[in-house]
Formats: C-alpha cells, structure tokens, sequence
C-alpha cells in the first residue's frame, strides 16, 4: 500500500491562492458589468473561476523549470480580459 504524504503548508497556500483568485474575479464580475448580476451568480462566477484554476494548475504539464506555462497563460489571459474590459477595448 502507498503511504500519501501531504504537506499542510503548501495545501494552505494554494489554497489560499485559488481563494483570492477567486475573488478578484467575483470583483470584476460584480463591478464591471453593465447588467449588475445577483451575488449568487457572482459567488458561483468566483468559485468555478477558483476552481478551473486549481484543475489547471493540477493538470497543466510543466517546463525544465517546473513552470506550468498553461496555468501562467490563464491567469495572463483573466488579467488582460478583465483590463481590456474596464478601459472599453476594443470602442
């Protein structure tokens, strides 16, 4: 039988990151639409955004350096969506 080691530190930290992803993306959800959206639907926005990050960092293959480049696409790809929204890209 294989003996599961797990490291509470660092299950507190990636824990800890998808939480704020996810609320940075409930932010934008609730403040940058012009049809203000109920804190349901919001709620549920920041918990599948929280949690596609988890799977993707799961899943994601790595480079030599143990970056996972598809996860540091994602969060490139939130970022620059949610920015070009607030400034009116592409009026």
């Amino acid at each position: 039988m294989t003996e599961v080691v797990v490291d509470a530190k660092e299950l507190c930290r990636k824990a800890i990151t998808y939480i704020v992803e996810g609320l940075v993306v409930a932010i934008a959800a609730f403040a940058l639409p012009k049809k203000k959206l109920d804190l349901e639907e919001v709620i549920m926005i920041a918990c599948v955004a929280a949690s596609t990050f988890a799977l993707i960092d799961l899943f994601g293959r790595r480079n030599e350096q143990g970056v996972n480049l598809m996860a540091d696409w994602a969060r490139s790809g939130a970022g620059l969506g949610i920015g070009a929204k607030m400034v009116g890209f592409p009026n």
